[in-house]
């Protein structure tokens, strides 16, 4: 053998060794593939409910920056001095946020190969509002059946709902676009395989 030679088969070699594993090169007589080469392929499959979990991870970006951006302001500002300040700039910020929930949701979807990218769009954005503000509306009409001193004024659910409508709607719609456009291209490290492998019964 040529010594020239020898640098590029030895390349090839350990390509193949890499790619498909120490079992293909040294055991090839073996029909059925054992260790981490029967699930390398099944690691990245996008699961049942990628809908409602692109919506969960795009809510936790969001509340994340917004509990950065209240603390900080909170530390240089004077959210204290008034009553309800801190409440409603958080308010404000999660609503100013709302491109970070479209973009990371958005384009985590695009990845994982969703289709009903609107839909998506719309449970990342209600998902938090709708859960907080329902809550706080049945116990508003609690408080206003008992003619409580602390309820909060028809006035200010409607301005939360037109709040939710007009601001974070098309916020996320502008967050989700970009993230599909700029972030939605799969990237898994491995290729995924088109049928899925049965997972074997086990005897517990």
């Amino acid at each position: 053998m040529d010594d020239a030679t020898r640098p590029s088969q030895t390349t090839r070699i350990v390509r193949v060794f890499v790619l498909r594993g120490p079992g293909d090169c040294q055991e090839k007589d073996l029909g059925d593939e054992y260790g981490w080469k029967q699930v390398h392929g099944d690691v990245f499959r996008p699961g049942e409910h990628r809908t409602l979990f692109c919506a969960f991870v795009g809510t936790g970006y969001q509340i994340t920056v917004v509990t950065l951006l209240v603390i900080m302001l909170a530390i240089f500002g004077e959210l204290y001095t008034e009553r309800g300040s801190l409440l409603s700039t958080a308010i404000f910020v999660y609503a100013a946020t709302s491109p970070v929930n479209g973009y990371f949701g958005g384009s985590l979807y695009a990845r994982m190969g969703g289709k009903q990218w609107i839909r998506q769009m719309f449970v990342s954005a209600f998902l938090i509002p709708a859960y907080v503000s329902g809550t706080a509306i049945g116990i508003n009409f609690i408080a206003m059946y008992y003619h409580a001193s602390r309820a909060i004024p028809f006035g200010s659910m409607i301005a939360v709902a037109c709040i939710c409508l007009f601001v974070i709607l098309p916020l996320t719609l502008v967050g989700t676009i970009l993230g599909r456009n700029l972030a939605g291209l799969p990237d898994a490290p491995c290729r995924v395989n088109a049928v899925p492998r049965p997972i074997p019964e086990k005897k517990w």
